[in-house]
């Protein structure tokens, strides 16, 4: 049974917009900050008024944290068209690493990930990310079947995660990455072809 919080990280009011629009999207994207830093900054970004939040978080364990409803929006991306028509779902991790002189691995923001959460592959000119958990994976493909469920949006995820002028025209499930140029969002370990089987097999 898919279990959601819905109180421990819920946005203030200011933080989304209450005008409902039928939802063609859903959009994974990864926090790029370390464990849960990405919702303490939402929480205290424009002085707590931001409207930058995310509809969902997905932590490493698999903790699903909701936001807000999902039938309303925030200005998650920052293109209003997409923003008033997906659900955003953000997943724990640190994306793109850097091995550091102290022999440690880091992220844009210095934060330092443990070695044993450090995967290398050649991607985009980078080598190492932080990896996703089971945990992690098979909490979003069951939040995304429920939404899909709920909204009318095709369990289908994009296969493919980097930039598509035309990828506002897709209804399914897209990334971040798809999106934004020369982004790394999402992390390039996620096994699109495994996620597509698990969103269609009933006993997960």
């Amino acid at each position: 049974m898919l279990k959601i919080d819905c109180e421990t990280y819920k946005a203030p009011e200011i933080g989304r917009y209450k005008t409902q629009i039928a939802k063609t999207q859903i959009i994974l994207a990864t926090s790029l900050r370390k464990g849960s830093n990405h919702i303490t900054r939402l929480q205290h970004k424009d002085y707590g008024k931001t409207k930058k939040w995310n509809t969902y978080t997905v932590s490493r364990t698999g903790e699903i944290y909701q936001h807000y409803d999902p039938a309303l929006h925030s200005d998650f991306l920052g293109i209003k068209e997409v923003d008033k028509k997906s659900i955003s779902v953000v997943l724990e991790n640190m994306g793109t690493l850097f091995a550091s002189p102290n022999n440690k691995y880091i992220n844009w923001l210095s934060e330092v990930c443990e070695t044993e959460n450090v995967v290398e592959k050649l991607w985009l000119g980078y080598n190492f990310w932080e990896k996703i958990t089971d945990e992690q994976i098979e909490s979003t493909v069951m939040l995304c079947r429920r939404l899909s469920d709920d909204f009318g949006i095709p369990k289908l995820l994009i296969d493919f995660n980097h930039y598509n002028k035309d990828i506002i025209k897709y209804k399914g499930i897209v990334f971040r990455s798809n999106y934004i140029e020369d982004s790394t969002d999402i992390n390039p370990l996620l096994d699109i072809p495994k996620f597509n089987e698990m969103l269609h097999n009933e006993f997960i």
